[in-house]
């Protein structure tokens, strides 16, 4: 499911700069008012309206400029959060790899951080979230590395921290970057639905009140700006019964994203990460295992 990232991505890049229009009746076309009895329709319109074939939300915004929008502002939101969180998790995965640090889960913890912190914090929250996952993959990879042969020679022959990195550890690692990557942009989409399910988002909300003029008391709404796929699943979960479009779409493609990414980072690990180059049908490190043995007869000789 790889290939659907291309026209996602597509999509994103083609959506509306300018927020969608807020419309509170929207106006039937000329040839359709004049013969009906009424000249405007109250949103929302459902899917397969002549109007607007995706529907419109109960703000008369077209569903056809709010999920591109959601989609371009959810990919710069998810790359934004990967490339904070990707230095941190390398370094905490080799620290986790050797041993000497446990990690805890990274939805409870992401959902513990957002109560305590407030959602002013959800671009720090999923940062750390992203670097949690990033070491894990990473820590998991060091872990298997340790009890290589090779691994377990030089750190006999008492190599270095930066001896073990750039001679073992990063020309394995390196191979794996992109699996990783897409991995974790997987799962900080993930987040941003299972997030936005239980009503955490990033974006500020702007909040009107109206009255019909019997109501002492005006009512008072939630508009959401600039909205990512998370907020739209946030706003949208309160009103499912009665549009389940609205929380159909931005699931959808948080779902599709997800899958697609899972199926690179698969493709990745296959693609870029091939078995040990064999010579003479022995493994790689078995050129060096004769090297290794002379330095141990020298020292034991010395």
């Amino acid at each position: 499911m790889r290939w659907l990232l291309l026209p996602l991505v597509l999509l994103a890049l083609l959506a509306p700069r300018q927020e969608c229009a807020v419309q509170s009746l929207i106006p039937l076309p000329a040839a359709q008012a004049a013969t009906s009895s009424v000249a405007f329709i109250v949103p929302p319109l459902r899917p397969g309206h002549p109007l607007a074939p995706l529907g419109t939300d109960r703000f008369g915004r077209d569903a056809a400029c709010v999920l591109p929008r959601a989609l371009a502002r959810s990919l710069n939101l998810a790359v934004l959060t990967v490339l904070l969180g990707l230095l941190p998790g390398l370094l905490l995965g080799l620290w986790h790899g050797w041993g000497r640090l446990r990690l805890p889960p990274e939805v409870p913890t992401l959902l513990v951080l957002v109560l305590l912190l407030g959602r002013g914090s959800f671009r720090a929250v999923l940062v750390l979230g992203a670097a949690l996952l990033t070491a894990r993959l990473v820590g998991a990879q060091v872990t298997a590395l340790r009890k290589e042969p090779f691994m377990e020679g030089a750190l006999a022959l008492g190599g270095g921290a930066w001896h073990l990195w750039r001679t073992h550890l990063w020309p394995h690692l390196r191979g794996r970057a992109a699996a990783v990557v897409a991995t974790v942009l997987s799962g900080v989409f993930l987040w941003l639905m299972e997030l936005g399910a239980l009503g955490f988002h990033d974006q500020p909300t702007l909040r009107i009140a109206f009255s019909d003029g019997f109501d002492l008391v005006p009512d008072v709404t939630a508009l959401p700006l600039n909205a990512d796929l998370g907020q739209l699943v946030s706003f949208a979960r309160w009103a499912w019964l009665d549009t389940p479009e609205g929380l159909l779409w931005p699931v959808l493609l948080l779902t599709l994203l997800v899958l697609a990414l899972k199926d690179l980072a698969s493709w990745a690990d296959a693609r870029f990460v091939p078995p040990l180059s064999r010579v003479e049908g022995q493994p790689e490190e078995e050129k060096q295992r004769p090297q290794t043995r002379r330095i141990f007869r020298r020292r034991a000789q010395g």
